[in-house]
């Protein structure tokens, strides 16, 4: 797919920089990144320098060149914080993925809908990619460090550590205005090239002339000694050069000489942000408002949705700005796509210079670019993240307004598709933006129940207890009835994995009353299934076959696959405590079939580990590993460390029966790691089991036994592990064998 053999390499993405048919020096430059892409030892190739000393034009110039030369390059992907936002994961992996075919993008899709690891989705991402250079360009990279240098984004740090540890990763092109501060150990790996210099003075002279092709800016004709005095007091920087051009050739008022705009600059780290004030000062009214804008839009936009919000606050047609500003380079112009886009510096500066209110403000704008995006989203129904882009953008431009209740409803509608869609971690990001700024009580529970649903499918699950508390005091004060049956499932099931069964129970009873008084019968069997599960948990066999029956019943009268897969998950789990080995077997094959006809894979690694239970009790050991072993892979696969876990747990003790103590001890180690990620109550069991496993190694049977007793112990009351009976039967032989 992505690293298909190609005459000449793919690029996805808006280049970088734009004028590279005019681009000057920076020969040995190129040449070294180049020589550095051509070295499998090098990992990140990192190019420092001030703003505006060309640092992206460089890049670009090199991605240029890899399209077109005959060589290894199959492949280069373009991302930049200025154009697009911040360099999450999710949309590092979806450029990559552009360039798959539609079978492979389809696969790509699927991948990032399961509930893996973003680690996971980036290596197998990597190892698709096949054979070939890929280049990634991070362009502008210092927005997401720190002053010196660490990685203040989760996901860019993330990122960074899976490109240096995977076999096969791609090499990255990296723009910085300070270098990325890594372990002295990847410095092997990592070649850095410093741009401390602008171009030379002979270059920045051609540049000067190139930029006054007309002589509008009196620099076609003048003497060379006065455009190299330019070029030195600007330091050759290439767009303090562009900015210079711009601003002598429309000030028609004040007429100013090279000489009088150079005398006015002030030290060189300001010399950017002077010249770009200056020359928006120069701009009409119509002009700067087109640019205030397109610096609040932040990514390439076409004339439409200019003209739609500037429509309620200016009566003008920004069809003349835009070619204006085009034809002063103040904006590029993509011609393909009739998009204009405001170079990032000027839309920095713009931006800082908005004022926060007002009548064409900040907070105004703001509000009017997010409304574009609300008449932009998609209807559901949604087959991937990119359908609900313009939500999230939408939110994006309400945050920066201020207006957080309206930026929680609009991440309502979409918050629990991304969780399930596999993007949970960005979906905490976005409550945790919107957290203590909430005034009104819809947005309030909104938000809470949003935020509790991401953590109880992500973890760590104590975190989702108090939200959706207040979730439920809310809702029963609002009389919103639908949220205040999801919160009190969540809250239950939450309970039920923490094992506070009794306070699961009544939540759990009530949220399926609710759900049946308002004809949802997919969320009444999923509380009846949680409920069924804690009576299992509380070793009720009885009231959990009950409400099994329940389920059969309910799956009867709606023909629902996913109903059918409950009722089978619930008479398992008690047939389980029952020890109906056989009748648990078949009860879960009916959950497995059920679950797989709805096309939803979350719960078969549950499943699966209750019929590998079952067929511990009828000794059929080998047949119970293998089952664990899909089991922990259907719960890896969508990302659900618990049942992963239990899996582990289990299979450990299977490797007990079988006198495989070293097994046992390797993969109960394992489950601790699993059950410490999703934050349940089964990581002490399974420590404990691991030390009993350890000390059968060591020979020590005595502290075999204690461990052993503790593990049985630590899982009383959870009839997805095995059955704590049977490890206290084993400590009980253990302390009976002779020498004991």
């Amino acid at each position: 797919m992505v690293g298909h053999s190609q005459v000449r390499c793919r690029v996805v993405g808006t280049p970088v920089s734009y004028g590279l048919a005019t681009f000057k020096g920076r020969r040995e430059q190129i040449a070294q990144i180049l020589t550095w892409l051509d070295d499998p030892g090098t990992r990140m190739i990192t190019v420092v320098g001030r703003r505006g000393i060309g640092k992206s034009s460089l890049a670009a110039k090199v991605v240029e060149i890899l399209a077109n030369t005959d060589g290894d390059c199959s492949a280069v992907v373009n991302l930049s914080t200025r154009t697009e936002g911040p360099l999450t994961i999710e949309r590092i992996f979806f450029a990559c993925a552009e360039l798959a075919t539609a079978a492979e993008k389809e696969m790509l899709r699927a991948l990032w809908g399961t509930l893996q690891g973003p680690r996971d989705k980036l290596l197998k991402l990597f190892a698709a990619m096949g054979e070939g250079t890929h280049v990634i360009v991070l362009d502008n990279i210092e927005d997401q460090l720190s002053d010196d240098g660490h990685p203040e984004n989760a996901d860019l740090e993330l990122f960074l550590d899976v490109v240096f540890r995977a076999e096969r990763g791609p090499r990255l092109l990296v723009t910085s205005q300070v270098p990325i501060a890594l372990d002295p150990a990847l410095g092997r790996l990592e070649a850095r090239l410093r741009l401390d210099s602008g171009l030379p003075v002979t270059e920045s002279v051609e540049l000067l002339r190139e930029l006054d092709r007309n002589g509008d800016a009196g620099l076609l004709d003048a003497p060379d000694a006065e455009l190299e005095r330019a070029a030195q007091r600007l330091h050759g920087v290439p767009r303090a050069l562009e900015l210079a051009v711009g601003v002598l050739r429309d000030d028609h008022l004040a007429l100013p000489t090279l000489d009088d705009l150079l005398d006015h600059f002030v030290d060189r780290g300001d010399v950017l942000s002077q010249l770009a004030q200056d020359r928006h000062r120069r701009l009409d009214d119509e002009e700067r408002l087109t640019l205030d804008v397109l610096a609040v839009f932040g990514t390439p936009v076409g004339r439409e949705p200019v003209a739609w919000v500037l429509s309620t606050l200016a009566p003008f047609d920004p069809a003349p700005a835009l070619s204006r500003l085009a034809q002063v380079h103040m904006v590029s112009v993509n011609r393909r796509s009739r998009e204009f886009a405001l170079h990032p510096l000027d839309a920095d500066i713009a931006y800082g210079e908005l004022p926060p209110l007002g009548a064409a403000g900040r907070q105004v704008l703001e509000r009017r670019v997010a409304g574009w995006y609300e008449r932009q989203r998609q209807p559901p129904p949604w087959r991937g993240v990119a359908d609900v882009a313009n939500h999230r953008r939408e939110f994006e431009h309400r945050l920066r307004a201020g207006d957080y209740d309206d930026a929680a409803l609009t991440l309502d509608e979409v918050g629990e598709f991304l969780v399930w869609q596999g993007s949970v971690r960005e979906v905490v990001g976005m409550h945790l933006a919107l957290r203590d700024h909430l005034s009104d009580d819809v947005a309030k529970l909104a938000h809470l129940l949003g935020y509790a649903q991401a953590r109880h499918i992500g973890g760590p699950l104590d975190e989702a207890i108090a939200p959706l508390q207040q979730a439920i005091e809310l809702a029963e004060g609002l009389g919103d009835r639908r949220k205040l049956g999801r919160a009190l499932f969540a809250l239950g099931d939450v309970f039920r994995a923490l094992r506070r069964l009794r306070e699961a129970v009544p939540l759990l009873d009530r949220s399926a009353a609710l759900a049946r008084e308002l004809g949802d019968s997919l969320q009444e069997s999923h509380s009846l299934l949680c409920l069924s599960l804690s009576h299992s948990y509380l070793g009720d066999a009885p009231a959990a076959l009950n409400i099994a029956g329940q389920l059969d019943t309910l799956a009867q009268q709606t023909g629902e696959p996913m109903i059918r897969g409950r009722a089978g998950d619930a008479r398992s789990a008690a047939c389980i405590v029952a020890e109906r080995w056989d009748e648990a077997i078949g009860a879960a094959e009916r959950a497995i079939a059920g679950y797989e006809d709805a096309g939803v894979p979350e719960a078969l690694g549950y499943a699966r580990n209750v019929q590998g239970i079952a067929l511990l009790g009828l000794g059929r050991v080998a047949d119970a590993v293998d089952l664990f072993v899909r089991g922990q892979g259907d719960g890896s696969h969508v990302e659900s460390p618990r049942s992963e876990g239990l899996c582990l747990y289990n299979m450990s003790w299977a490797h007990w029966l079988a006198s495989d103590y070293a097994s046992a001890h390797n993969t109960a180690r394992e489950a601790v790691d699993v059950f410490r990620r999703c934050g349940g109550a089964d990581v002490a069991a399974g420590e404990a089991l691991a030390r009993a496993a350890a000390a059968m190694l060591a020979n020590d049977r005595p502290a075999a036994r204690t461990a052993l007793e503790a593990a049985a112990g630590e899982s009383e009351g959870n009839c997805d592990l095995a059955p704590s009976g049977w490890l206290t039967a084993e400590a009980g032989r253990l302390g009976r064998e002779p020498g004991q």
